[in-house]
């Protein structure tokens, strides 16, 4: 035992001996033993990421596959796009010379056949319309002072939609027809709260409402001509002042009235891009066929 360190270990079980060279062999066993193991892992880890390196490279070969193909069909899908406007280049040209010839501007958002058939109208076809349809100003006046759309109700105090616009007038002024059609109703009004209350129903599914009126001049069931004077204007009703609250109604739809309040001969073709929820192309038909209907009781 000479030059070697003895190391004893003492337990419940007895007690042991070591020297130094049998715990430096033991620790070199372990640590062999944990370098194998780790090379284990270390193989299978490697086999493992190799099988994942390969997957990938399958998959990206097939996203490349994939991507040539949509490449190619996109490529396909332009070109026929290219010669799909290019046709309809060709058809909008010959509209536009059609328009040039009866001095037609249509709506930049109406297609290429429904611009085709606007661009038919005459002159006789636009003042028919604009006879039977609302437009211009019932008061004269264009000053809005409430316009359409939600607001606080001057009167009651909360948050309600405006059906119609409040034109800006004195107590007594003259109200005229912006259509010719039958009067619905004249009468006051109290559940509404337009006091008196004047219902115009004109052609093609329109309506005209004119409230807290001072005067009713016409009666139920009256027919009136555009520009026919139709009442006064007052302060009846839930009103905090003289003014006309104006309605324009389709199909019981209520519209905006201001986009009909400049609607002219000069500018006829901005109500169609304006107001939207109006079938105008199905309307104009209508008014041809009257007319035509017209023409043949003359024969």
């Amino acid at each position: 035992m000479r030059n070697k360190l003895l190391i004893t270990i003492t337990t419940l079980k007895g007690s042991k001996q070591y020297t130094i060279s049998q715990l430096i062999k033991r620790f070199l066993i372990t640590f062999i033993l944990m370098i194998f193991i780790f090379l284990a892992i270390s193989v299978v880890t490697i086999k493992y990421l190799k099988s994942e390196v390969e997957n990938q490279s399958k998959t990206i070969k097939k996203l490349k596959e994939t991507k040539f193909f949509l490449e190619k069909s996109n490529k396909d899908l332009k070109n026929k796009i290219e010669y799909k406007e290019k046709i309809l280049n060709q058809i909008n040209d010959k509209i536009a010379d059609i328009e040039d010839i009866i001095n037609f501007t249509p709506p930049k958002d109406v297609d290429s056949f429904k611009r085709l058939e606007l661009a038919k109208l005459d002159l006789i076809d636009k003042k028919l319309i604009l006879r039977a349809i609302p437009n211009g100003s019932p008061v004269g006046t264009m000053v809005v002072t409430s316009p359409f759309g939600w607001r606080i109700n001057p009167m009651l105090h909360k948050k309600e939609f405006h059906r119609g616009i409040d034109l800006r007038a004195k107590f007594g002024s003259k109200v005229y027809a912006p259509a010719d059609g039958v009067v619905e109703f004249a009468n006051y009004h109290k559940s509404s709260g337009y006091g008196n209350l004047l219902i115009i129903d004109h052609n093609f599914g329109f309506k005209t409402l004119y409230g807290h009126l001072s005067k009713i001049l016409v009666k139920r069931g009256e027919f009136v001509k555009k520009g026919d004077l139709v009442a006064l204007t007052g302060n009846s009703g839930l009103s905090n002042g003289p003014h006309l609250h104006y309605e324009i109604r389709y199909l019981n739809i209520a519209l905006n009235p201001k986009y009909f309040l400049n609607w002219n001969l000069k500018n006829y073709d901005k109500i169609f891009k304006k107001e939207k929820r109006v079938d105008w192309l199905s309307l104009i038909e209508a008014v041809k066929w009257q007319k035509k209907y017209i023409e043949k009781l003359k024969e």
